[in-house]
């Protein structure tokens, strides 16, 4: 069942594909321009503002490490 749908899914998209560019092939005519391209996009980089007093850094305290031992005990 599940090979079967996959496979109607493929000619299924393929027969789309297939129907879309031949629609696109006969709705762009010699005389009808290409889609314009879109302009390049300009972006402005600015320098970040100077902080005016960094805080200290302070390295983490360490984990605290507690080993406890079980103890087996019969009932």
């Amino acid at each position: 069942m599940s090979a079967a749908a996959t496979a109607a899914g493929y000619l299924y998209a393929s027969g789309r594909l297939r129907g879309r560019n031949a629609r696109e092939d006969d709705a762009r005519t010699p005389e009808q321009p290409a889609k314009p391209r879109r302009r390049e996009l300009r972006v402005a980089v600015y320098e970040p503002a100077p902080q005016a007093d960094p805080a200290p850094v302070q390295p983490k305290p360490a984990p605290k490490i507690q080993y406890r031992t079980r103890r087996w005990k019969p009932e």
